[in-house]
């Protein structure tokens, strides 16, 4: 019996042969030739079918008319810290700039943003929202009203616009649009005759050269007198010493 099944294990087996062949005509992948009728059957039986979630409503329960079709966001702690940290930069600093910024490359924000940081000056963007619970029921509410597209603020704790505008020139992207000078909201052509003004002391030094200009000539103007009829009293001796 061991013998057999040694024999049997034994046997060669069979393989079958397969030879491939192309096709006469191309496969159209778009328009696949219909099944067979059988898989076509076996097809439309598996077919999984999906009940519509509006079935059996009533036209009125489908009207989406006076709905929210949009969730309310909701209150974002984060963000009012934000909003916080924004309203403190309005209220401390004493020149405040928007700008309108067209595109511009990462690179571009990046310079502009270390020259306003080299002259002491602070470049921000803000969102619409953020800014909106920042300002909102502030005097600096007014902002919100041109503050639509992208816009940049420049915060400056100090008066320097000659400074501000200098930069400024180097970005053509950055549309100045209005500012805020010491608490007043000023238009772009305001801000041009202050940049004119010179500063606090060159002012200075012009009044002091002023005052002493002025002292300087009253002094003249008194001792003119005297020394006048000194050198006419001197003369009048001389005249009466060679008599």
């Amino acid at each position: 019996m061991s013998l057999i099944c040694r024999k049997a294990f034994l046997l060669e087996r069979c393989k079958p042969f397969l030879q491939p062949k192309r096709l006469k005509s191309k496969i159209n992948v778009q328009k696949p030739k219909a099944p067979h009728h059988e898989k076509a059957t076996f097809l439309a039986f598996t077919k999984p079918i999906f009940l519509n979630p509006n079935y059996e409503k009533r036209p009125i329960e489908l009207c989406t008319k006076g709905e929210q079709l949009w969730k309310k966001d909701e209150d974002n702690p984060f963000q009012r810290i934000i909003a916080g940290e924004l309203l403190r930069w309005f209220q401390s600093s004493r020149l405040v700039v928007f700008y309108h910024m067209n595109p511009m490359s990462s690179d571009d924000q990046f310079k502009a943003y270390a020259l306003f940081q080299k002259q002491k000056m602070h470049f921000k963007n803000y969102g619409k929202e953020t800014l909106r619970m920042a300002l909102e029921g502030t005097p600096y509410e007014s902002v919100l009203d041109f503050y639509i597209s992208r816009n940049m603020i420049v915060f400056s704790p100090e008066l320097e616009v000659k400074k501000l505008l200098k930069v400024s020139k180097k970005f053509p992207q950055l549309i100045l649009l209005a500012a805020i000078f010491e608490g007043k909201f000023i238009s772009k052509d305001e801000l041009m005759e202050y940049s004119l003004i010179p500063n606090l002391q060159t002012a200075q030094a012009g009044l002091v050269q002023t005052l002493d200009r002025v002292g300087s000539n009253l002094i003249q103007n008194l001792n003119s007198q005297q020394n006048i009829l000194v050198g006419q009293l001197q003369e009048r001796a001389k005249q009466l010493e060679e008599k």
